[in-house]
């Protein structure tokens, strides 16, 4: 083994760059056998033999360096795995003094991130933890934004992975980086909050509600520069995610907060608005109990939100009744949003806020099964005007919204009276005539996402009300034709979205009488010998036996027109 790695050495040292790699290549090959070992000299050599090649000029041969250290830094011995960690800090927080040392310092970074994510645990963990610890945060004052950014970046793996062997370290963690916050660099605030984030999962409860304290005060505080807010506003959101239940004690403070931030942004900086409203929604997720007494504040920005639509003019914002989900199945939707779908305007940014309001719609209504009837008498006509959605990602999640609506109503619904008609589930059923014509006008989209998005909806809607929607079969049938007629490469997705509704449709309408049954047609030679092409048919047979009855097909009722396909 000795002889062969000397070998190996003694090719890394080549100037021949070919050698060079062959060499490099072949030393990991070795680190990768399990019965890899080296005395206290030959780990010295091959440490500096490795760190030296994440220095060539090759690419090809640092990258392979790079994937050596994983392997080494398991391989020797604690002490010389720790110099490894010290000197490649050393290499990540130093300024180079010519730019063309620049790449060799984002080598050193990735290689950093290779050794962390390879140390898993014991006392080689706990000593580089804090190690590294130790030498970022020092890097994170630099002035040198490339540093500072680069020592934030690592420090936050560090933090994420071994936040908990640096408690010695937390006060010093948070003292250094709270500043940062408010620096002028937007990268550096980002990643110090991403850090104190990764820091707040280990805090004590003092510290994590000294931390929080301070961001709340800053939010509270005068002359907030629109960037900054942001940061602030972040910061919150993240630290709420990190936390979980933690957080729940400062949601009477934080709540009020970041609502009245979102209300208060400046026209135009949606960015302020989406992270607003991306904070709400974690809230909800992670303290549900304490962000409960809060819901009627939430839904009203998370439904405000939901239309925000300022670069578009919409003159028929009312389609569904907006405040009661009782109206939609009397209101008619008229035919005219072709324009809708053919604006764009790529420097607009409101939709971003539209699919935050949509997800916190969804995250409240998963949350709160008991505010329910509130939730849907404000929310389901909301949900189903906002079918018209122009961009897609959008209207993706308000569907994905109404969903989650539709199926907390079933959930629910199969507890409360059934007669009761002041329920959600008498609601949703009388208001099935208006969402279904609201999702028709989407199966007729071009794109296959929006109507695959739509079936489901629909499947997910017969779950609850199947009569309901069996009844409104008639408005769909050209929707589900155009479907299964599709030719595009991309429409195998929605011609099994499309046959899974109708399946499941006609199995609610006809489910009290037998069992329906998906059937391939044959194809069968046609006058002047062309051929047809082959079909799906569902069939309903009059008791579940007949299915294995040949002559059973005398009383089969088949449904509907053929439905051609390509095959």
């Amino acid at each position: 083994m000795s002889q062969t790695l000397l070998l190996i050495l003694e090719k890394i040292a080549s100037k021949d760059k070919d050698f060079r790699y062959m060499a490099t290549s072949d030393l990991l090959n070795e680190l990768q056998k399990d019965n890899f070992k080296a005395d206290a000299e030959m780990e010295k050599k091959l440490c500096t033999a490795i760190l030296n090649q994440l220095e060539d000029p090759s690419g090809d041969i640092s990258g392979l360096a790079v994937k050596c250290l994983g392997f080494l830094v398991r391989k020797v011995s604690e002490a010389r795995a720790e110099e490894l960690v010290k000197t490649l800090c050393d290499k990540v927080i130093t300024v180079p003094a010519k730019k063309d040392k620049e790449q060799q310092r984002d080598i050193a970074s990735i290689g950093l991130k290779t050794i962390i994510a390879e140390i898993t645990g014991g006392t080689l963990a706990n000593h580089a933890a804090n190690i590294m610890t130790n030498k970022l945060l020092e890097g994170a004052t630099k002035d040198n934004y490339e540093v500072a950014g680069d020592s934030l970046d690592i420090l936050g793996e560090v933090l994420t992975k071994f936040g908990g062997l640096v408690g010695a370290e937390h006060v010093r963690i948070r003292t250094t980086l709270a500043p940062l916050l408010d620096d002028g660099r937007t990268a550096l605030r980002k990643r110090a909050l991403h850090c104190l984030a990764a820091l707040c999962v280990y805090a004590a409860d003092p510290l994590l509600d000294d931390m929080v304290g301070a961001l709340l005060a800053r939010l509270r505080g005068p002359g907030l520069k629109p960037d900054v807010a942001r940061t602030y506003v972040q910061a919150v959101g993240q630290v709420s995610r990190s936390v979980g239940y933690r957080f729940g004690r400062h949601l009477g403070a934080a709540l009020p907060l970041v609502v009245a931030q979102c209300e208060g942004a400046a026209e135009g900086d949606d960015e302020l608005r989406e992270l607003c409203l991306q904070a709400l929604e974690g809230f909800v997720v992670r303290c549900p109990h304490d962000a409960r007494g809060h819901l009627d504040a939430l839904l009203a920005a998370a439904l405000r939100y939901l239309r925000h639509d300022p670069n578009f003019a919409d003159d028929d914002d009312d389609d569904m009744g907006g405040g009661s989900g009782s109206d939609a199945g009397g209101s008619d939707i008229e035919e005219d949003d072709d324009d809708d779908a053919a604006y764009s305007d790529d420097e607009d940014a409101s939709w971003k806020v539209r699919r935050a309001s949509a997800k916190a719609l969804a995250a409240a209504t998963a949350a709160y099964p008991d505010a329910l009837p509130t939730i849907y008498a404000k929310a389901a006509g909301e949900l189903v005007n906002r079918f018209r959605e122009r961009e897609e990602n959008v209207k993706g999640d308000v569907f994905a919204a109404y969903i989650t609506l539709a199926r907390q109503v079933g959930a629910v619904g199969r507890l409360a009276a059934p007669a009761d008609p002041a329920s959600p589930l008498a609601k949703l059923r009388g208001d099935v005539p208006g969402v279904v014509r609201a999702v028709a006008r989407q199966l007729k989209e071009k794109s296959p996402k929006t109507r695959v998005g739509a079936f489901a909806l629909l499947r997910e809607l017969a779950a609850v009300a199947p009569a309901e929607v069996a009844a409104q079969l008639p408005a769909l049938t050209p929707g589900i034709t155009a479907a299964l007629s599709d030719r595009s490469s991309t429409a195998s997705g929605l011609k099994i979205e499309a046959l899974n509704f109708t399946r499941a449709a006609l199995a609610a309408a006809f489910g009290g009488v037998g069992r329906v049954v998906q059937v391939r047609l044959p194809s069968v030679a046609a006058a002047g010998g062309a051929r047809e092409l082959r079909g799906i048919a569902f069939v309903v047979f009059s008791h579940p036996g007949e299915k294995e009855a040949a002559s059973a097909l005398q009383g089969v009722c088949v449904l509907g027109r053929r439905l051609h396909l390509d095959v």
